[in-house]
């Protein structure tokens, strides 16, 4: 299984298509393609991963928040294990303002910025076994979750910065953003991508060079 690039990949185009509900009982296919997702993911080190990034258009993802990943952000609330979200969908709460991070993604390699994102979110999804999800997040946790769901509609990050954001590609923006990093933000973001690293496969040249250009900014 290998993450669908929208600059590389030849099938790139299911990055953009909205992906179809699942139907429960969920069959032995699909989670089969939600064990192969939690592995790559937790290979990959990141945040969250969905179906259409793996070439499936199943309304499907996976995320996890770290107490390392909380510390390299300012508005983190809550750390997350490993969670699978079927069907999900989100609305902006009432008192939900709009707000500027940085954001990445597996599937856009050439192209990074602050993203708008809202800053809670009420979101409702199922688990793999059916159990109703419903629930309020905010803060990273509602930026990671609207990232996620955006990838279920087809909607990138690219779509989401507008003329008027910090954005550019990452050899530039890497900088300006470990720029505002502390010395202990460095360190764990570091450890990070070095443990990255280990699980990056020597065929994945385009994430290798990522991760080495990473690591080179942060010095």
């Amino acid at each position: 299984m290998d993450v669908v690039t929208l600059e590389y990949s030849p099938h790139a185009e299911i990055l953009q298509k909205p992906t179809m509900e699942v139907v429960f009982p969920l069959p032995s296919e699909t989670l089969q393609l939600i064990e192969d997702m939690k592995a790559l993911f937790l290979n990959l080190n990141g945040v969250g991963l969905a179906a259409p990034q793996v070439n499936s258009l199943q309304n499907i993802f996976v995320y996890r928040i770290t107490h390392e990943q909380n510390q390299l952000r300012v508005d983190a609330t809550r750390t997350v294990p490993l969670t699978v979200l079927v069907n999900a969908h989100y609305a902006p709460t009432n008192d939900a303002t709009i707000t500027h991070d940085w954001e990445a993604c597996f599937s856009v390699t050439e192209h990074t910025g602050k993203v708008p994102r809202y800053s809670k979110i009420h979101y409702q999804a199922f688990s793999p076994e059916g159990h109703p999800v419903d629930a309020i997040a905010e803060g990273f946790e509602a930026r990671v979750l609207q990232h996620e769901i955006d990838h279920l509609q087809g909607i990138l990050i690219t779509h989401r910065l507008g003329k008027d954001c910090l954005q550019g590609h990452p050899d530039d923006m890497l900088l300006l953003r470990y720029e505002e990093f502390t010395t202990e933000q460095k360190h764990i973001a570091k450890k990070l991508l070095t443990e990255r690293l280990k699980h990056t496969p020597k065929s994945d040249v385009i994430s290798l060079q990522y991760i080495n250009k990473a690591l080179v900014a942060l010095k």
